[in-house]
């Protein structure tokens, strides 16, 4: 499973893995590919299983990057590293 953004943490591939196969399942149920393509009924029960999903497997919420340095020569790492691609 690829991330949508670099800065999202990642998750255990079981448990992206599992959490993929509940969305194509509620997407097969109603023969869309896309989340906006479901009915209202569809998108309000996949929405429940998802918290369900993630309550359970994640119930600690994802897991957390270690704080970065503060101040302004934090703020400086971060913009060079952002400008760089890093």
């Amino acid at each position: 499973m690829k991330r949508i953004h670099r800065q999202a943490t990642e998750v255990p591939q079981a448990v992206a893995d599992r959490g993929t196969e509940l969305i194509e399942r509620h997407l097969n149920t109603y023969g869309v590919a896309r989340a906006s393509d479901l009915p209202e009924e569809g998108k309000v029960r996949l929405y429940r299983d998802l918290q369900q999903f993630f309550a359970r497997e994640l119930p600690n919420g994802p897991p957390q990057p270690p704080p970065g340095p503060g101040g302004v020569l934090g703020w400086l790492r971060r913009a060079v590293d952002f400008l760089l691609g890093g």
